[in-house]
């Protein structure tokens, strides 16, 4: 007999997310589990009460940094040994898993048939207790997480290197460690962040930049666990945005594909999943070449602006070409710099010295880096542009160079992904019929976010689009006019039944059109009949019998003095039943955020071809 305990985090946001998303990627990946409440009951209970003891005190290791909330773990049992590498590589909410098993083999031998892949002392350990063998196994999302605080405190590879050997003895040598008051702001060590109650959500790639609206990490692997158990699927992201989805399939092994509209989103999420796979040897030889020619292209530049005639460094850039580009460009981007005339001729260099580059993957590298730069400048520093480029471009290759000294333990096989610009409401260019093997997706919350407001500049100085207004035009779910309002009222007149086969969708449109709210009323039109056709394209292209997760919150709109909350859930579940789909389960997540915004929870619908 084989005894399984499961430790959640400790950093779990809600109560609903241990109750519900902990418990179902468990039930998929391990089979029938039972809630543990209070790990200090548990360890009275035989077998792990025989690890109690003065000399083994496993008991330290199971009750520290333990979850809050109503559940603090599970425990299930088998008659035969799980897949434990697939449990430890692919668990969200799972912190620590503890094996008990009886054998007259030694420890050692045991370890390597049980978790060939794991590194004694590092990502697993052991007790002995007469015949029983309790390991005690850390899951590969504790060190993803707990990556973004050495991101934050390293400076070069050096340090680096030290942080990860530092991160990866935290939990089997330093349970004793009394942390620094969360108050200290001088002389905290790395095992104080360690210990900090809070769920980073940017380590590694998913910082690459800035994004509004992402997607909860822990969240879509815990998804993922449940739609699709194989090793070697197909996954989909037919709304991709930032990729957060395709670096967890990436991570977690999976091959996955992600469709989005907006130019600079596929950039994204395409250099976030192939940065995991850069030499990063010859990754950094090609940053300190192009930092080098940018840093001389900058100087020519400006000594030209002062009327100096010779430099010393040589340069085929043409300089006027560029300069007259900048004088277009000046008045579309004037607010968004304070000093458009200085900096916009500047990024109009750094780019086309990425043109240099021989490397296409590295290419897209810097370009990324170039627009996070840019939004820096915009957002949140008054810096000169290649100190500021500098900075976050060393930055993003730490984090590569980061992952590299992690996987030198945790040995994650990756996935391959591929994000593609396309419309989600006809992928047919991209994908086929009845080829993918899970959908994780979170569409637009009707018109609630404006994803081309914030990276205007990016996607103008990048030309990473011929026009703006074409774009914003083809977005689903945008909050500007991007729809043809005589086209939408013939389609109200001409309809001799209700326009939607869902009676929500229709209360809700004749709602708003007949209180005053044309505009908004023609907008949640057209973003249903989007999301009718996505949802049709989504049940073409998955295999029969396979799972689609869908996160979506709902709208509030002020209509005379009063707050309506539009049921986009109920909608999209309606749409989703017509088209073909049945639904599995529906799942709620709160969310944690300031008094700003009226939307405090997403539904999850998951839904079944």
């Amino acid at each position: 007999m084989y005894y399984w305990y499961f430790k959640l985090f400790n950093n779990i946001k809600n109560e609903r997310e241990s109750s519900d998303l902990a418990k179902l990627e468990l039930e998929s990946l391990f089979g029938s589990v039972e809630p543990i409440y209070n790990f200090a009951d548990k360890i009275r209970e035989e077998p792990l009460s025989k690890f109690i003891n003065s000399s083994i005190r496993l008991q330290d290791f199971i009750t520290h940094e333990l979850p809050y909330g109503k559940i603090q773990g599970y425990f299930g049992f088998s008659n035969r040994m799980k897949n434990i590498n697939k449990l430890v590589r692919r668990l969200a909410y799972t912190r620590e898993i503890y094996l008990i098993i009886s054998s007259s083999k030694s420890p050692e031998s045991l370890a390597k048939e049980v978790f060939p892949e794991g590194v004694l002392g590092k990502n697993y350990h052991y007790f002995k207790a007469e015949n029983l063998i309790c390991f005690r196994f850390i899951t590969h999302q504790y060190f993803l997480e707990k990556s973004e605080y050495i991101s934050k405190l390293s400076r070069n590879e050096k340090e680096v290197i030290k942080n990860v050997d530092t991160l990866f003895q935290h939990l089997i040598d330093d349970i004793y460690r009394i942390p620094a008051s969360s108050t200290l702001s001088v002389g905290k060590r790395l095992q104080d962040y360690f210990a900090i109650r809070e769920e980073p959500s940017l380590y590694l790639t998913h910082y690459f930049h800035p994004y509004k609206g992402k997607f909860h990490p822990k969240m879509v692997r815990a998804l993922l666990n449940y739609i699709y158990l194989g090793d070697n699927g197909l996954i989909l992201d037919n709304f991709a945005g930032s990729g957060t989805l395709l670096v967890e399939a990436t991570l977690m092994g999976l091959n996955s594909i992600g469709i989005e509209i907006n130019p600079l989103s596929v950039l994204m999420s395409n250099v976030k999943c192939k940065s995991f796979l850069f030499d990063t040897e010859k990754l950094k030889e090609n940053i300190n070449n192009y930092l080098e020619k940018v840093g001389n292209a900058i100087f020519i530049y400006k000594n030209m602006k002062k009327g100096e005639s010779s430099f010393p460094v040589e340069t085929n850039f043409d300089f006027d070409k560029i300069a007259q580009k900048a004088e277009i460009l000046s008045p579309k981007l004037k607010k968004f710099f304070k000093d458009e005339d200085e900096i916009i001729p500047q990024i109009l260099l750094c780019k086309e010295v990425i043109k240099i580059v021989n490397n296409e993957d590295i290419r897209d590298f810097l370009l990324l880096a170039l627009s996070g730069s840019v939004s820096d400048i915009t957002r949140r520093t008054s810096k000169e542009l290649l100190d500021v480029l500098r900075d976050r471009v060393n930055h993003l290759y730490l984090r590569v160079f980061l992952f590299k000294k992690l996987n030198e333990v945790l040995k994650n096989k990756l996935g391959q992904s591929k994000t593609y610009i396309c419309d989600t409401r006809n992928m047919k260019e991209f994908v086929n019929s009845n080829t993918i093997d899970g959908i994780v997706t979170s569409p637009p919350y009707s018109t609630a976010l404006d994803y081309i407001k914030n990276d205007f500049p990016q996607l103008v100085l990048l030309e990473l689009v011929d026009s703006i207004g074409e774009l914003d035009k083809y977005m689903i779910g945008s909050p500007k006019i991007n729809y043809d309002k005589k086209s939408l009222w013939e389609k109200i007149d001409k309809a001799s039944e209700p326009i939607f086969e869902s009676e929500t969708a229709n209360k809700i449109v004749k709602y708003l059109l007949s209180n005053g709210k044309e505009n908004l009323g023609l907008r949640t039109l057209k973003f249903y009949i989007d999301m009718f056709e996505s949802l049709r394209e989504m049940y073409r292209v998955m295999k029969k019998n396979s799972k689609c997760a869908i996160i979506i919150g709902n709208n509030h709109f002020l209509v005379d003095s009063k707050v309506i909350e539009v049921p986009n859930d109920k909608v999209i579940l309606e749409f989703a039943e017509k088209v073909g789909f049945t639904l599995d389960k529906i799942l709620e997540r709160e969310l944690q955020k300031s008094e700003v915004g009226n939307i405090r929870e997403e539904k999850i619908l998951i839904l079944r071809k």
